[in-house]
């Protein structure tokens, strides 16, 4: 006789071992949403604020402005001003920035140090690293675990180095002509404009190149202002209108979206060069799976384990023949 459903059910629930294969579904599923959680946290998160460290005849500042509502502050309001002379003690032209977690690693565009600055109190944290043979560095993007800094003494250098200053690669962008202050990395690609976009002419042209320095896409964006800096906020990108005080933003196929203006800096020449948000939060630290990664793995084993289940519970189920 066969049994009924009923009693298959009971069955399967009470039978040997059941309690700890259903036991391990429930936790394999707890950890598969403990795990697409804190991947979609990293890398899906909306940005709400932006810095952009500005050139000057030496008291260049370091400014964060609010990119659409930031508590008290809306777009385009200037919500942290910090100045990189009197905290590294040096001439400060600036050019480069890129936020990761709770520092701001800075260029000048007469020094080959990238200086490390805490976001909060803007204290100098010291040097991060030098990079050797370049008398002036520009834009400095992020990739999750590596820096890519771009050259600002005449070649159509990119540079990747380590936090802790070891050189992992040096490519050439083939269409920079030289001074390229826009610098990004984004979607395991770089975006780099042509020329010094405050003074080179326009439209101002961006290209994509693999990390390689293989031109992959020319000029995804075309900047009819002055633009040279670039940011890249997990959806969209942001450029700045260098002589204009204001950002452009940008979608991944270079479609123009908006500009927002920003508020001036209470001291020193208002001139925006590079650009970042906070990439500890758009860009998923290195380690961390993709959820579809996850789900993937995680979908197989559970699988597997109600497969074995059922397969058991089937031979358990069988009579012999008389």
């Amino acid at each position: 006789m066969i049994p009924s459903l009923e009693k298959l059910q009971k069955r399967s629930l009470t039978s040997p071992g059941s309690g700890t294969i259903w036991m391990g579904i429930l936790v394999l599923s707890l950890v598969v949403s403990f795990l697409c959680m804190g991947s979609r946290s990293a890398g899906a998160v909306e940005v709400g604020t932006i810095w952009g460290d500005n050139a000057a005849f030496g008291n260049g500042t370091v400014d964060e402005w609010c990119l659409s509502t930031c508590g008290s502050f809306t777009a385009g309001q200037l919500m942290h001003q910090f100045s990189p002379n009197s905290t590294f003690d040096t001439y400060w032209n600036g050019r480069g920035v890129v936020q990761v977690g709770n520092t701001l690693y800075l260029t000048n565009s007469g020094s080959n140090n990238v200086y490390m600055m805490n976001a909060t109190t803007g204290a100098s944290e010291g040097i991060a690293f030098s990079v050797s043979g370049s008398s002036g560095l520009s834009a400095i993007a992020y990739d999750g675990k590596n820096f890519w800094v771009a050259d600002y003494s005449g070649t159509n250098h990119a540079y990747q180095y380590t936090p802790t200053g070891t050189l992992l690669n040096t490519i050439s962008l083939s269409n920079c002509t030289g001074f390229c202050d826009g610098l990004e990395y984004f979607n395991g690609k770089l975006i780099s404009n042509r020329w010094d976009g405050c003074c080179g002419g326009t439209p101002v042209p961006y290209d994509v190149y693999s990390t390689s320095g293989t031109l992959l896409t020319s000029a995804l964006i075309s900047n009819p202002l002055d633009s040279t800096g670039i940011a890249f906020d997990g959806t969209n990108f942001w450029t700045s209108n260098f002589s204009n005080q204001s950002l452009s933003e940008w979608s991944i196929t270079g479609t123009f979206l908006q500009t927002i203006s920003l508020q001036a800096p209470s001291t020193g020449y208002f001139g925006v060069e590079d650009l970042s948000v906070n990439y500890a939060q758009v860009i998923p630290p290195t380690g961390v799976p993709e959820p579809s990664t996850v789900v993937l793995f995680a979908s197989g084993l559970l699988i597997t384990l109600v497969m074995f289940h059922v397969k058991k519970n089937r031979l358990s189920l069988r009579t012999p023949r008389a």
